[in-house]
């Protein structure tokens, strides 16, 4: 099977001047681009006036399990996404024990979504699942450690003993022997919040001289992000392996500004020094996770089940009240830092909490009778069994451009699978809403800088070779679309809309959609990590 795209503007994913050339496929390999292409080919896309362009590539998605289910792919392939990761802030379905496997899928359900029909249990047997599912799109994943210290010693907050420590270590050298790009750590969420920097250093010390990257979401991202990152490089440099930080923000209006700009006047002096960092974001100025999330560490730490079923005592509320106020050392305390009247309840699965969803903490407790935020948090979350998603209003938009023109920064979606039924717009349109608002309409960026954030940097971060790039030789991966119409229509009111205006997808060598069909759903393989050079 041979593709001849024709007469498009090629963003070759570099970064360089666009051009006007052709793209000659033949197999899953691109054979020639950029010259006048002369010979036959099976199927003849004619690009003139449209970019022609790599597939995208999200480094950050919560898709661990929604990739194997029979509806996957659209939502990813109509925003230009040819390969994504899961595996991020530390979730992730594998390992799993029959004993902890219950609390882990209530811990992974708000962003992950449900697998307690999937069979698998190791890392081994997750990456089998995937090599012989039909993927839309290509997958690769990271080991999760928060999956791994579920698997180890549940939501107990004590530090690993000796022995769990080379469990965990057995497990991330599994995960990484199966092909994992590395291993994502997620600081801010219990049971993770437990975890020292020295004990993270040690588990990611398994990568040192081999592969893989450390993807962190860190422990704060407020007042103390400078304390964060610091505390991440840390942990890599300890380590010996290069960081990627998830999803770098300011959040919450302290640390808008001058806070970031310390933050990255950190990252870049250890960068001058030689120390491999780089970050990703997604182009909103909303956050979004579980609602667990806003509940003190300390009220956790008696195990995940236990403290669920607790928020029904009014002692208990009384407590995370107090904890509230207080704070705890060591954890972001969001109904601070950002506050409740930010902070939107996205999923409820009773009908009966249906009326919350799409209205801030501060107006749920005032208009359905509850004395306060805390009792409403703790009755939501009691009544869901903990699965709850919310949406926090969280980040400057000065800021976020800021971070889009460091050189060093990609895109990403961060999208989530769980159950919300508003979802954060970024799981529908994160990557044309880029195009759309950075580029297009507010010039932030330039279109070949753009691209290269969702192409050519992330293949080099996760150690890809041969990917990103319109260049002989590299996987035939590729895009067509036209810039003026390309864009998301997700927004917070309305978020699952598909975004529209690609004309084509191809993906090793095929042709997959056009024209807002979707016309295969076998063309995706797994990505196999690699140690970035």
């Amino acid at each position: 099977m041979s593709i001849l795209i024709q007469g498009g503007t090629i963003v070759d994913g570099s970064g360089n001047a666009p051009f006007t050339g052709d793209i000659f496929i033949e197999g899953n390999v691109i054979k020639s681009a950029g010259a006048h292409y002369t010979g036959a080919a099976d199927e003849l896309i004619y690009a003139g006036g449209k970019v022609v362009c790599p597939g995208f590539i999200d480094l950050h998605r919560h898709c661990d399990t929604a990739a194997l289910a029979d509806n996957f792919g659209l939502i990813e392939i109509s925003q230009g996404i040819t390969s994504c990761f899961t595996g991020n802030c530390g979730m992730a379905p594998v390992p799993n024990r029959p004993e902890t496997r219950p609390a882990l899928q209530n811990y992974l359900d708000p962003c992950l979504g449900d697998f307690s029909c999937e069979t698998f249990r190791t890392p081994a047997e997750y990456a089998a699942r995937l090599r012989s599912a039909p993927l839309p799109i290509n997958i690769g994943f990271y080991a999760g450690m928060g999956a791994i210290r579920i698997a180890c010693k549940g939501f107990d907050s004590s530090p690993f003993t000796p022995a769990q420590m080379e469990e965990a270590r057995a497990y991330l050298r599994e995960s990484l022997d199966c092909g994992a790009a590395g291993m994502s750590i997620g600081l801010m969420y219990v049971p993770e919040a437990y975890c020292s920097t020295s004990e993270i250093a040690a588990l990611a010390r398994v990568m040192n001289g081999s592969k893989g990257i450390l993807c962190a979401h860190m422990r704060w991202e407020t007042e103390h992000l400078v304390k964060a990152v610091r505390e991440v490089i840390t942990i890599a440099k300890e380590a010996g392996v290069p960081l990627e930080i998830s999803h770098f923000k300011a959040a919450g209006i302290k640390a808008w500004g001058g806070i970031l700009r310390e933050a990255i006047d950190l990252i870049e002096s250890e960068r001058a020094r030689g120390c491999d960092i780089t970050v990703d974001f997604y182009p909103y100025d909303c956050g979004s996770s579980t609602m667990l999330q806003m509940l003190p560490p300390s009220y956790l730490a008696g195990g995940l089940e236990e403290s669920i079923a607790g928020l029904c005592k009014s002692a208990n509320i009384d407590r995370i009240r107090k904890l509230l106020v207080e704070g705890e050392p060591g954890w972001d305390n969001l109904s601070q830092t950002i506050g409740w009247d930010r902070t939107i309840v996205s999923s409820a699965g009773l009908a009966e909490n249906k009326k919350f969803i799409g209205k801030t903490v501060t107006a749920c407790a005032r208009e359905f009778g509850f004395s306060d935020e805390v009792e409403f948090v703790a009755q939501l979350l009691y009544s869901e069994n903990g699965k709850v998603s919310i949406i926090n209003r969280s980040m400057s938009q000065d800021d976020i451009d800021t971070i889009a023109r460091l050189p060093y920064s990609s895109l990403i979606s961060d999208a989530l699978y769980g159950p919300a039924q508003n979802p954060h717009p970024r799981l529908y349109g994160a990557f044309p809403r880029f195009l759309r608002a950075f580029v297009r309409e507010r010039n932030v960026l330039d279109l070949p800088t753009a691209i290269r954030k969702m192409t050519s940097q992330p293949a080099a971060r996760a150690g890809l070779p041969s990917r990103g790039l319109l260049r002989p030789g590299y996987h035939a991966d590729v895009i067509v679309f036209d810039s003026a119409n390309f864009q998301d229509n997700a927004d917070y009111s309305a978020a699952a809309q598909i975004s529209s205006g690609l004309d084509y997808a191809i993906i090793g060598g095929r042709i997959v959609y056009h024209a807002g069909k979707l016309l295969c759903r076998n063309a995706g393989s797994v990505l196999q990590g690699a140690r970035p050079s």
